[in-house]
């Protein structure tokens, strides 16, 4: 009897003994799943994973598609220049967002930040803020006192200058944003934080207009009136944004003392960067990387990763040398097949291979640590794909119209990339790429010195593979 009990009261101990067991592996593999646990780990063994994700090429490289899927680690994502010109596709599974002034990541991510750099169009922003409330409800938003403001005057500016360039046009989108930067380096521009001051508006617009009362006449902006229906306008948007504005300097700094992880966005691309471009076919603004510090106020010293993001074949809008440019029939199927339209303009894009050269100069400037490559199922329309290795020129920003001596390099197409070889690139990783669209990969690895960890199959947001161990969506 007394072995009866003893072996009952062991058999009871040993199921005590497996259940706490079973469930603090349940426990157990519920922290572990954690996205707040993982994330901990992560900083705790690999540091602060702050980061900036800039494009390399003329800018529509793929930027707000890559900037999407790493967002949702990351708990703020922020812009540091540029303005409406600038504009970045995201997709998802329910519907396609054309986003100009809010970043890219504001669909998935806890704050955005526009920053003291941008250049902002307060109805537009407007617009784009009451878009993505419906799709990330407790997003919070933080815009730059400092920023500075697009009137309608300046886009009405934007198109007379443009006109007078005559043969030395340099493309603008006509949004207003070069006049509005010239403003700002006048000292007579309008800063976000004026918007509540119709004092403040009209001291500013009354020395802008007499500065360009030329260029102002024959327009309705050489009226009064019309100015002051500007003020009004401006006024009544500036009150609807005023509970955005704040020091976006002192709040990423903020940000980062707590823990928080930032994502900075750069708009257009390094080869369209006011000073390091192809002047003066470039952007009002710099693009580059290090362009964070005075764009954002926050140090570059606190980024750990410059995510440099190349598409597979190169596109450009408005004018300017193009060494590696494709024109005719080869140009058109790509051109149709990659959608290279412009997203703010509609423009149609000028198209060519990719240019080694470029590239390399691109990830010097902006000293990238790894790349993500798009737009690789769009070049699988060739049988036939070339690379520019390299050219004569002396002035590697600036290359000659027509380079001489064009050092190609060729590989075999591999393909219109179908539903099926898509669904088992994203299920299985890079290892189910065609053999061919590795070997492209790998020698654009070599020839760059830089690894390619992320590569676009498609627009879609899981149409993506990722490489990096340190960056995960």
């Amino acid at each position: 009897m007394t072995s009866l009990v003893l072996f009952s009261d062991l058999s009871f101990s040993a199921g005590c003994i497996n259940n706490c067991f079973s469930d603090g592996l349940n426990v157990l593999r519920t922290l572990i799943s954690s996205p707040e646990l993982q994330k901990f780990v992560r900083v705790l063994w690999l540091g602060r994973n702050n980061s900036v994700v800039v494009g390399l090429q003329f800018g529509d490289e793929g930027k707000g598609k890559i900037v999407d899927y790493l967002s949702s680690s990351f708990d703020v994502v922020s812009k540091f220049n540029g303005g409406s010109n600038a504009g970045h596709t995201v997709v998802t599974e329910e519907k396609t967002f054309k986003f100009h002034l809010v970043p890219s990541g504001s669909l998935s991510t806890k704050h955005i930040v526009l920053g003291n750099g941008m250049a902002l169009d307060p109805a537009i922003l407007i617009n784009e803020i009451n878009s993505i409330r419906d799709y990330n409800r407790d997003l919070k938003i933080h815009v730059s006192q400092g920023a500075h403001v697009v009137t309608p005057m300046h886009k009405a500016l934007d198109v007379i200058e443009e006109n007078i360039r005559g043969s030395l046009k340099i493309g603008t989108t006509a949004q207003g944003i070069g006049p509005a930067y010239e403003d700002k380096y006048a000292r007579t521009g309008i800063r976000i934080e004026e918007l509540m001051s119709k004092e403040k508006m009209k001291q500013k617009l009354d020395v802008i207009t007499a500065m360009k009362r030329e260029l102002l006449s024959g327009t309705k902006y050489s009226s009064q009136k019309e100015i002051n229906s500007m003020i009004d306008e401006l006024y009544s948007e500036g009150n609807e944004l005023k509970p955005y504005i704040c020091n976006t300097s002192s709040k990423l700094y903020e940000f980062d003392r707590e823990g928080l992880e930032i994502l900075f966005e750069g708009s257009h691309g390094t080869l369209l960067d006011i000073d390091h471009g192809m002047y003066p076919y470039v952007t009002s603004s710099n693009t580059i990387a290090g362009a964070i510090s005075q764009g954002a106020g926050f140090s570059f010293r606190r980024i750990k990763n410059v995510i440099g993001v190349v598409k597979a074949y190169t596109s450009k809008v408005g004018s300017g040398a193009f060494p590696t440019e494709i024109i005719g029939d080869k140009a058109d199927l790509l051109r149709k097949e990659g959608n290279e339209f412009g997203t703010t303009t509609g423009r149609p894009r000028r198209v060519g291979w990719l240019d080694l050269k470029l590239l390399n100069y691109s990830i010097r400037l902006n000293d990238v640590d790894y790349l993500a490559l798009t737009r690789v199922d769009t070049l699988g329309v060739f049988d036939s794909i070339r690379v520019v290795v390299n050219y004569d020129c002396e002035n590697e920003c600036n290359p000659p119209a027509d380079p001489k001596d064009l050092d190609f390099q060729e590989f075999e197409g591999w393909g219109r990339l179908d539903s099926d070889a898509i669904s088992g690139i994203t299920r299985n990783g890079f290892n189910a790429l065609p053999e061919n669209l590795v070997n492209y990969i790998e020698f654009i690895e070599k020839s760059v010195r830089r690894k390619i960890n992320i590569v676009s199959v498609g627009n879609k947001r899981n149409l993506t593979i990722n490489r990096s161990p340190i960056m995960s969506n």
